[in-house]
């Protein structure tokens, strides 16, 4: 049998709302991080994120996560990367997944391209033998080149988002979380990196995407589960899953 590299037994995740600005509250709902319910405990008001998930990932599986924005499933690609712990419910997860989630960068924006990918490399292989290749992969792919030595704060969406892509997809990954959102870039950039994402997905011991669009679904994934509210309300093969969520869940949401 494979071996479980995740383990979730009515597993919950309530997140505090600390402000009571409605307009602070708005945009904490509408960032995208939770698709659960409100509820009030006391004077504190919670989102409660995930709600009783229970789900076993085997070392190998390729999992797609389906459903509408806000249904929880960036919440949980954050919980298996080990950005978020659940607050309730039992969970095992041995080794935290590779978040490629969004174009956040874990070094000061004052820092410049350069450095971040310097320190990039650093994280994964804990030496610089070999960082002039993957400087110049980087460098090329991303198509950033003399701009890698411009500050980081200074940079577009869409220059983060080559830049993360590009210094991501050098390294394999055996357990990785991916959301669609991080493949949002130019036209010409997005045809470009099709085939580095075919082969760096395919490379991927164990696979976790969040996304919208069913091919890609279908070619790197044998499994799907479908999120509502926070819950799992199916589970099966990936076609099955799919064709669950457009006749039970999507007629639900336009209803």
């Amino acid at each position: 049998m494979a071996e479980p590299v995740a383990v979730f037994q009515n597993a919950v995740l309530e997140i505090p709302i600390h402000s009571s600005s409605l307009r602070t509250l708005k945009r904490s709902l509408l960032s995208g991080l939770t698709g659960g319910q409100l509820a009030r405990r006391g004077r504190s008001l919670r989102v409660r994120a995930l709600d009783g998930l229970n789900l076993t990932i085997n070392h190998g599986d390729r999992l797609a996560l389906i459903g509408h924005n806000g249904a929880g499933k960036s919440t949980f690609l954050r919980v298996l990367a080990g950005i978020l712990t659940p607050t309730g419910g039992h969970w095992h997860l041995p080794k935290p997944f590779t978040p490629l989630i969004d174009k956040s960068f874990v070094v000061e924006p004052q820092l410049s391209g350069f450095q971040a990918a310097k320190a990039h490399y650093l994280l994964h292989t804990n030496s610089l033998a070999g960082f002039d290749a993957f400087l110049s992969d980087v460098a090329d792919f991303s198509e950033l080149n003399d701009f890698l030595h411009l500050p980081l704060q200074g940079y577009s969406d869409g220059m983060k988002t080559r830049l993360l892509f590009a210094m991501h997809t050098y390294f394999s990954h055996d357990l990785l979380a991916l959301d669609e959102g991080i493949g949002a870039g130019d036209r010409s950039f997005v045809d470009r990196a099709a085939q580095r994402l075919k082969h760096f997905l395919s490379s991927s011991g164990t696979l976790v995407i969040a996304s919208h669009s069913e091919p890609m679904l279908r070619s790197f994934c044998s499994r799907g589960i479908v999120f509502v509210k926070g819950n799992i309300v199916y589970s099966g093969e990936i076609n099955e899953a799919l064709i669950y969520y457009h006749n039970s869940v999507e007629q639900l949401q336009h209803a």
